[in-house]
């Protein structure tokens, strides 16, 4: 076996004796404030799918039989892992979720804990806790092999980790049990293949299988199964398949400073790294917006390579037919998100339903026909900012020999056909490193209490009469670290819970939510479903 230096018993070790021994009382108030955006946003993105034929055929596959927890979409009760697997299914269907640093921890954070608390009855507030403590274990591991074949919601693995991690919590598992709980959710991780993801309707169960396999481990763990606690750092082990190169120092800050303090929620039910670029388009636009296609020459969307890649992948499963009119190519497509946005004047669940995309095709197309997505390196050294502000991220960057840069540039070109440096790139990426050189870096302050995360994008409009609007944004508007996120959230939330609670209900809930510490948990579940 290999170490990695890895603590005595394995890395998963001294990740159950933090959850065993984590005290809500202890979480900071901003932390548990977090967790309750979260749970509020979560449910909204339950619900902008919700009436979606896709995502109600789910229903049809669910075991029979009744249970504690809720499934927010109808209201019916089932089992703790069915209803943790069918929530975070509808969450995921129009990728209207959010994010923290690292990884997109919000399906099962929220809907592990929510499941296993009304399994178990335990308080709203255990529930928030719960919530708090899958975010920071869940994106550590994810963290851990940010160098790796997957990325982003392709980390699906992440979801084992966040639905043991909160049903360790809610069981009260001392720290062994917590370990083992880990350990087998890890036991036959899923390795996501971007051909499940990026066209099919199977994309929903992305989060939600492994959401439930977390779910079911804790209590495998209860009930005294075990797994093996060297499973990350073994030489046949997780990191062996799941990172080009380990970073294990991304475990040992838990406590130190809190991950689900850097949650950013969706203002557009698309990619994490387009929000920027659909708030740039909109400041671009202003009062002028174009009203048909000719009225705009150009658009151009400048883009980190996050963003570059995530629209290339979804562009090449289209192939002839790009793009790709569904709700994951709305999602995933940057010139289709542009084009949806510059169409409706708006982008929100309802622009996701395939009913919507039909209808509009052709105007779709001849939008999409006018913009350009190309890459600006600078925007790409911009997304690095919040991980050298972290002492984990900062170590990581600052051990990247440049040899080490090439094996991993040879790493992504065989798993993903893609280069780090494209011929075209160079001189963007000289001109922005030359800049960032003369930039004063000083010594590293601790991590805020909100910490931003930053996709910048930068949108060219160039109408046909001649004139130029530019508008660049590096933080989307639903960041924690943005004055904008309380609006925003508020917003989402009742524009998608509305039409299936009524306006007063919805508004009900949305109170419940932001003091949910003082309110019982069956309370504000039951406001959130419809009634049965």
């Amino acid at each position: 076996m290999s170490g990695r230096g890895a603590p005595d018993g394995g890395h998963l070790v001294p990740l159950g004796a933090w959850i065993a021994g984590l005290d809500a009382a202890a979480i900071p108030a901003s932390a548990m404030q977090a967790a309750r955006l979260q749970v509020l946003d979560m449910a909204a993105a339950v619900h902008a799918s919700a009436s979606s034929a896709e995502t109600l055929a789910l229903l049809t596959a669910l075991p029979s039989g009744a249970g504690p927890s809720t499934i927010l979409a109808t209201g019916k009760r089932v089992a703790a892992a069915d209803a943790a697997f069918v929530n975070a299914a509808f969450s995921m269907a129009q990728d209207f979720d959010d994010i923290i640093w690292i990884g997109h921890t919000c399906h099962s954070a929220v809907f592990a804990a929510l499941a296993v608390a009304e399994a178990e009855g335990r308080s709203s507030r255990d529930l928030l806790a719960a919530v708090v403590a899958a975010n920071e274990v869940a994106g550590r591991v994810g963290g851990s092999t940010f160098f790796g074949p997957l990325n982003g919601q392709m980390w699906t693995f992440i979801h084992l980790v966040g639905g043991a991690t909160a049903g360790a919590y809610l069981l009260g598992l001392d720290a062994e049990r917590a370990a083992h709980a880990l350990a087998i959710a890890l036991a036959q991780p899923p390795f996501a293949l971007q051909p499940a993801f990026f066209t099919p309707t199977s994309k929903f169960l992305a989060a939600a299988v492994p959401t439930q396999i977390g779910v079911q481990a804790a209590y495998f763990a209860r009930a005294g199964m075990t797994g093996a606690l060297d499973i990350l750092e073994d030489r046949k082990g997780f990191w062996k398949r799941f990172a080009f190169r380990p970073l294990p120092g991304v475990l040992s800050d838990l406590g130190q400073w809190w991950a689900i303090g850097s949650l950013a929620i969706k203002t557009y039910p698309c990619c994490n790294y387009f929000q920027t670029a659909c708030t740039a388009l909109e400041a671009a636009c202003g009062d002028r917006w174009p009203a048909r296609p000719e009225e705009v020459e150009r658009v151009v969307i400048h883009t980190s390579k996050l963003g570059l890649e995530v629209t290339r992948f979804a562009r090449e499963y289209a192939g002839a037919d790009a793009p790709l009119l569904t709700p994951v190519g709305a999602g995933f497509d940057l010139g289709l998100t542009a084009a949806i946005l510059l169409h409706a004047g708006r982008f929100t669940g309802d622009q996701c339903e395939p009913e919507w995309l039909r209808a509009n095709a052709a105007a779709l197309r001849r939008w999409y026909a006018r913009i350009d997505v190309v890459h600006d390196p600078a925007l790409t050294l911009r997304v690095l900012d919040t991980a050298w502000s972290i002492d984990a991220g900062r170590a990581a960057l600052k051990a990247m020999p440049p040899r080490e840069l090439l094996r991993l540039a040879r790493d992504y070109r065989g798993s993903y056909g893609s280069t780090l440096m494209a011929s075209g790139d160079v001189a963007g990426w000289v001109r922005a490193a030359m800049t960032r050189l003369r930039e004063p870096r000083g010594v590293a302050a601790p991590p805020p209490e909100h910490l931003p995360i930053y996709f910048p994008n930068r949108v060219v409009v160039r109408r046909a009469d001649g004139s130029v609007a530019e508008e660049r944004r590096d933080l989307q508007t639903g960041s924690l670290a943005a004055p904008t996120m309380p609006a925003v959230l508020e917003q989402k939330f009742l524009h998608e819970t509305s039409p299936r609670l009524g306006a007063e209900r919805a508004r009900a809930a949305l109170a419940l939510g932001l003091a949910l510490d003082d309110e019982p948990l069956a309370r504000f579940v039951a406001a959130l479903a419809p009634p049965v």
